[in-house]
């Protein structure tokens, strides 16, 4: 009896898998045709969105898209507009020019500038107006955040020059690449980190004549060494300037210490206050001196390339 069952099940398992072929067998055409539809529908829809697409961007919405973009591209140019005017460089400011006598019918023209940016600096070209006329154009450059003095010298006139005024024009600036130098005020010190001592300014007898002579004590503890190294001495008393003048120095080496002289022929002023300033260009390639043994091209891993001297 238990065999009988067992029979019965495998002849109902049989019959079952036996239909499932033969309907497959029957019906795998009628599949393979119906897949056939379905991938050309699938297709076919496809193809239409991509038509749809390619219409619609270029006949129907064409004119709201261009418009669209030309909205975009005005809202960038006025952010853009906005970001280049809150980072760029304000302008140099120049402060009072006066005429202080240099020699017997020469004048001194001078006056500060001052750079109020602490991220850029500039090259540019100078000139002073006054009642004795026009000065030749000269080229200059002002660090970041720094205030200088710019002179014109032995301005010939009789008389005083009245109505002086310094006139800027041609300014290139430079932004600082803080990626390169790092905390600005630092690099600037670790190059321009010149001691200035024991400045003075007394008459002195040479030739049976009486001139006055500026003295000062300069040393360098920086660890470059630089060419031409530029100092101006301006006299005061009290708060005015009664005198500009200056010299350059052939080299200043790292670690060294000299005495510096400028004499002054012309007539002795009354001075309380010597100032001295240097000028050096620690972004100017051909400022550093290079070190004993180490090629001008080495330097450049320390500074960035120069523009206009």
């Amino acid at each position: 009896m238990e065999n009988g069952g067992v029979l019965l099940e495998a002849e109902k398992d049989y019959q079952k898998q036996y239909r499932l072929s033969s309907w497959w067998i029957e019906s795998r055409a009628g599949v393979k045709r119906l897949g056939l539809i379905l991938f050309a529908c699938a297709d076919l829809l496809l193809i239409a969105f991509v038509a749809w697409t390619f219409v619609d961007v270029y006949v129907v919405s064409y004119a709201d898209e261009q418009r669209a973009v030309l909205e975009l591209a005005a809202y960038g140019q006025g952010d853009l507009r906005a970001y280049s005017s809150a980072t760029a460089a304000d302008d140099l400011e120049a402060g009072k020019a006066t005429a202080v006598l240099s020699t017997t019918g020469t004048y001194d023209l001078y006056a500060t500038l001052t750079n109020p940016n602490p991220d850029w600096w500039a090259e540019f070209a100078y000139a002073f107006t006054s009642s004795a006329g026009t000065t030749d154009q000269a080229d200059g450059y002002i660090l970041p955040g720094a205030e200088k003095p710019i002179i014109a010298y032995l301005v010939e006139s009789l008389a005083a020059p009245r109505s002086v005024s310094l006139v800027i024009s041609e300014v290139v600036w430079h932004r600082v690449d803080h990626h390169v130098t790092g905390d600005y005020a630092q690099w600037f010190d670790d190059r321009i980190g010149f001691d200035i001592s024991n400045a003075s300014f007394e008459s002195v007898e040479l030739d049976g004549k009486t001139i006055g002579r500026v003295s000062f004590t300069v040393k360098n503890n920086t660890a470059y060494s630089y060419y031409e190294p530029a100092f101006t001495a301006t006299l005061l008393r009290a708060s005015s300037v009664v005198g500009v003048t200056g010299t350059s120095l052939s080299d200043l080496v790292s670690g060294e210490e000299q005495n510096v002289t400028i004499n002054w022929f012309g007539t002795i002023p009354n001075v309380s206050k010597v100032e001295i300033s240097a000028s050096v260009n620690p972004f100017d390639i051909l400022s550093y001196k290079p070190l004993e043994g180490e090629t001008t091209e080495d330097t450049r891993t320390r500074v960035q390339l120069r523009g206009r001297r």
